[in-house]
Parts: structure tokens; C-alpha cells; sequence
């Protein structure tokens, strides 16, 4: 019988990477809640009309990489590719913006989108991410930019370098747009043919071909930052003052546009030369126009999601989070009273890992090495008699009988 195997695109995440996958999902939930966000969690797949009207029916995503299908109703769905017009979906359709000024998410989950697997971009892959709608202070914007720096950082992933751009409202893209085709006409034939089709329907994603030649072309290309009107780039330079107060180094990148069409004004993205051409770790940016482009309202937004995949690859130094004591039981009669001592240590926050297999001494210790254990309790036909333990610290090199009790608070030190 033929093996069935995981679908092209998508992993397993077991063994170590299951624990670098908790440990970062675990320190994401810590600083977005220590800055007052929430949990939450959008349907895996929602109506294509979502995303066609959110990310743009000009951008890669919704062309080449969305798993779009007909349920059985005849209604088009399709796998989240990405979360924002989700939240904001979900946002909107629950009226929250009647019921506070400010709202602060946070959410964690799977996206998928039709790739090329390689190291780091999978075809089902994980994201992380923040979205705070009702507010249009660029002081946030920079508070956002500081607080996904400050989650790499106390992830320990380093060598890493902050991208920042403005683009600015409509009207100003409105006005660098056309600056732009000027600038690309007389190299329409020698681009790539995607970016002949970006030049029709959406010329900024020029800036955001990855092709080597493409790039090297439009290398002189104008600076969407001389587009800009006062108040746009008054927005833009008080992030850039904020960023420096919260101490984040950054860099001005004029190239930087971004893949999906909702972005307006400030969009940034945190790489690294770590990961070959995958070097985006994290990015995001404002988002002022989505909530009228999907629900008719004038309420500003803004965001970032990190690629939870490409975090793991990165990541050095993490808990490895193996038990803290391992039970030896030694002898039939013996294994009720083991199972008991593993329950107490359990309900005392103790990390316990027993085995349901008579064994000898040798073979639990070489147990105990292999998971690493610091500690093991060892318990005999005497220790039980006496209700007593022998505790081994592996690190001390000594072992001693006592009761349970001191054995537990030793354990705790």
C-alpha cells in the first residue's frame, strides 16, 4: 500500500521545531499583551470577494497564489492568503468601532498561497501578527514598528536592518503614478513580463519585482517621497522622529511598496541577509483606506505580520523544554506508588515524564540522559515501604533519600 505523504507545500511542525513554534508563539502573546492587545481568531476561509476587494485583483496574491474553490453551495471561498482583511472583516461585521475607539488584536494561525516551496515560503505557512484600527497617530505607527523590532530582539535574532517607506494617500499616488510609467515607458520591452501587466493595472508593484534585472532597470527610479503633500510627509517625519526616540536604527528605502494594494502612508519591513533572497522577516505598515474599500468607512488602520517559519529558521537560542524529573519505578509493585508520585509532582508545576514500562536501573538512567532531565526520582520496594524517595541530581553528580515533600521543594529551587 502506497504511503501517503503531506501535500507539496506543506510541513509538519514536531520535535524541535513544534518547540521553537511554542516558544515564539508564546513570546509574541507576552509583548503584544503587555501593549494591551488581544486575541483573536478569523475562519481559516471566507468569501473571495474579501480579499479580491482587500488585497487588490492587481497583485500577485489574488492573481497567481490564492486556493480559491466552490463549496457545495456554489458560493467561491478561499483560503486566508493573509489575515488583515480578515480582522478587519471580522471588525467591521461585528461593529466594533461602535463600541470602542481603539481596538488592538493580535492573532496567530496559518495562510496559505500557491508558491514555489523553497527554505523559509511554504504553500501553507504561519503567521504572527498585530492590527490596531481607530487610530491615525503616526506615533503609533512608530510604537508598531518598535514593538515587532522588540519581538525579534528578545527572540535573539539578530543582524537585522528596519526598512521604512511612505506611499502615501491616493492622491499623491495618483500624481507619483504617472511619474512612474514616464520613467518605465521607454523600458516597457526589456522588464519582465509581470511587470509589463504591473504597469497596467498597478505600477508601483514594479518597485517590488524581485527579478535581478528588473531591479537593476528601474535601480534610478523617482522617490515616492517627492509625491508626497504636507501633510503626508509632516506623518512620515513624525514617525522617523518617534522611531529614533523609541531607538529603533532604520533605513529610508524609496523602493519599498509592499505587496498588497490596502497599504497607505507608512509601510516597513524588517530584514535579514540571513535568509538568501527570503529576507523579510516581518513587515507591515498603515492601512487607512481597507476599511472603506470593504465596509464604507472612514476609520484608520494599521499593522504587521511575521513569518513564523522564517523566525524559526533564525532563531539560536530557545528552552528546549524537556522535563524537569524523571520517575524510576523499580519492580511490579512499585508502579502504582511511581504513578502517584509523578501525579503529585505534576500538580505542583513540575515537568514529569514517567515510563509505563518495568525497567532496571541501567535502562531508566539511559532514559533519563536521553531526555536531559536534571532530576530523577527513584523509587523502590524500601523507598515505598518507607514513603520515602531517592532523589538524583544529574548535575550535582549526587543522590539522596528524603521525602517527597523536600524532594519537591529542592526541585522547585
Amino acid at each position: 500500500m502506497k504511503l501517503i505523504k503531506a501535500a507539496r507545500g506543506t510541513k509538519d511542525i514536531f520535535g524541535e521545531d513544534a518547540v521553537k513554534y511554542t516558544y515564539i508563539s508564546k513570546t509574541a502573546q507576552e509583548i503584544f499583551e503587555s501593549y494591551g492587545y488581544t486575541f483573536i481568531k478569523t475562519p481559516i476561509f471566507e468569501e473571495t470577494d474579501l480579499f479580491k476587494r482587500g488585497i487588490g485583483e492587481g497583485t500577485d496574491v489574488v492573481e497567481k497564489e490564492m486556493y480559491t474553490f466552490k463549496d457545495r453551495g456554489d458560493r467561491s471561498l478561499t483560503l486566508r492568503p493573509e489575515n488583515t482583511a480578515s480582522v478587519v472583516r471580522s471588525y467591521l461585521e461585528n461593529a466594533i468601532y461602535g463600541k470602542e475607539d481603539v481596538t488592538k488584536y493580535y492573532y496567530n494561525g496559518s495562510m496559505f498561497r500557491y508558491e514555489r516551496p523553497q527554505a523559509g515560503r511554504q504553500r501553507e505557512f504561519n503567521q504572527i501578527g498585530v492590527e490596531v484600527l481607530g487610530e491615525s497617530s503616526p506615533i503609533l505607527d512608530a510604537e508598531v514598528i518598535a514593538m515587532s523590532y522588540s519581538l525579534l530582539e528578545k527572540l535573539g535574532i539578530t543582524d537585522l536592518e528596519v526598512h521604512i517607506n511612505s506611499v502615501g494617500t491616493n492622491a499623491s499616488r495618483t500624481k507619483y503614478r504617472e511619474m512612474l510609467l514616464n520613467f518605465l515607458e521607454p523600458m516597457k520591452e526589456e522588464l519582465c513580463e509581470d511587470c509589463r501587466m504591473r504597469m497596467e493595472k498597478n505600477p508601483l508593484r514594479v518597485l517590488d519585482c524581485k527579478v535581478d534585472k528588473c531591479k537593476e532597470l528601474t535601480k534610478d527610479a523617482p522617490s515616492i517621497i517627492d509625491s508626497l503633500n504636507e501633510e503626508e510627509r509632516a506623518h512620515y517625519e513624525t514617525v522617523k522622529k518617534y522611531l529614533d526616540i523609541f531607538g529603533v536604527k532604520y533605513v529610508e528605502d524609496s523602493r519599498l511598496v509592499r505587496g498588497l494594494d490596502y497599504y497607505s502612508s507608512t509601510v516597513y519591513e524588517i530584514v535579514t541577509n540571513k535568509l538568501g533572497a527570503q529576507g523579510t522577516v516581518l513587515g507591515g505598515g498603515r492601512y487607512d483606506n481597507l476599511l472603506k474599500q470593504l465596509g464604507d468607512k472612514d476609520i484608520p488602520a494599521v499593522g504587521f505580520a511575521a513569518g513564523v517559519e522564517r523566525m524559526m529558521m533564525l532563531l539560536e537560542d530557545y528552552p528546549k523544554n524537556n522535563p524537569d524529573v524523571y520517575v524510576a519505578w523499580l519492580g511490579e509493585n512499585t508502579q502504582e506508588f511511581g504513578l502517584k508520585i509523578a501525579k503529585i509532582l505534576r500538580d505542583n508545576g513540575i515537568k514529569t515524564f514517567v515510563d509505563f514500562n518495568s525497567k532496571g536501573m541501567k535502562s531508566h538512567m539511559k532514559k533519563a540522559d536521553k531526555l536531559a532531565v536534571k532530576y530523577c526520582i527513584i523509587v523502590g520496594e524500601d523507598e515505598m515501604n518507607k514513603d520515602v524517595v531517592v532523589l538524583k541530581d544529574f548535575s550535582a553528580r549526587t543522590q539522596e533519600e528524603m521525602s517527597l515533600e523536600k524532594a519537591i521543594e529542592i526541585i522547585k529551587k
